[in-house]
């Protein structure tokens, strides 16, 4: 993904989470893989662990978009006031059709 357009993904991410439209930790992102919001995408930073790993296994295997970015944990969670965060859901259809549409139309 051209550098760009990721930052305006992380833009609109910072918005969403700001607005407490996210959801993080695993367990929760989890839920959220197999809930019934009809948009949803998760954000994996680049460097997330092993245990994250199941998380892209389930959004592969439930059809749910997911985007890798160029940028660790430390920097994502720092995007989204947090201290470390390798995955991330967002709940709010408007801004999961704004980075979904982002990252599929450029």
């Amino acid at each position: 993904m051209k550098k760009n357009l990721e930052e305006k993904v992380i833009g609109l991410l910072g918005l969403a989470a700001r607005s407490g439209k996210i959801v993080i930790g695993q367990k929760m992102v989890k839920r959220y893989i197999s809930s019934d919001f009809k948009e949803k995408i998760v954000i994996f930073s680049s460097d997330y662990g092993e245990s994250v790993e199941s998380l892209l296994h389930k959004c592969k295997t439930n059809g749910v978009p997911y985007l890798k970015l160029s940028i660790g944990k430390s920097e994502l969670g720092m995007k989204i006031g947090k201290k470390e965060v390798s995955a991330v859901g967002i709940t709010e259809a408007t801004f999961a059709k704004g980075i979904r549409n982002i990252i599929f139309n450029g």
